[in-house]
């Protein structure tokens, strides 16, 4: 009898783990900006013990080219930015993905290279395609600037979708005590 109850009792939990983890999801993508003060070629080596600049949630990654700071900042030049969180897949498929950047930008699911648009260059879109399932993956897209202009999108396709930028609703962090007020 005991053992059953356990299992009830267990199988009770499952849900409601899995309920407060969906809870603690939220729309958008947590920004990481590192200021590196000097001329860049390529992406910047971060120390893993360095904290960023500066923090906050990126609902989308939509920014037009600009000779101004980057939006939202007072950065301009020799910065390095890093979104992270989820990608919510609707269904399973092939989904080409595509960085649009000035300067260098790179697109990492589930910890695979997807879209490498690296170096310096004017906005340039670049595409890579992966097999998905339905379901919450692991995303990861870097961008750094050199001087000049800054920009960068970040848009998917599929057979049943037309090309769009990542809406907010695909784009998820795990809350963030300091940044989720």
């Amino acid at each position: 009898m005991k053992g059953l109850l356990l299992a009830v009792a267990l199988l009770a939990a499952v849900p409601a783990a899995v309920s407060q983890e969906q809870d603690e999801m939220k729309p958008g993508l947590v920004a990481e900006f590192f200021n590196i003060g000097k001329q860049m070629e390529e992406f910047p080596a971060i120390p893993a013990e360095r904290k960023p600049d500066y923090r906050r949630i990126d609902g989308q990654i939509n920014y037009e080219e600009t000779a101004e700071s980057f939006p939202g900042t007072q950065m301009s030049d020799h910065f390095y930015v890093r979104w992270t969180g989820k990608l919510k897949i609707p269904r399973d498929g092939k989904m080409t993905f595509f960085t649009e950047s000035d300067d260098g930008s790179r697109l990492w699911i589930d910890g695979k290279l997807v879209v490498d648009n690296g170096g310096l260059h004017a906005m340039e879109e670049k595409s890579g395609e992966l097999d998905l399932k339905a379901g919450d993956h692991d995303l990861k897209i870097e961008l750094f600037e050199n001087d000049g202009d800054v920009g960068c999108k970040l848009s998917w396709e599929s057979s049943t979708m037309t090309k769009e930028i990542l809406p907010e609703s695909a784009l998820l962090h795990k809350k963030d005590k300091d940044l989720d007020k």
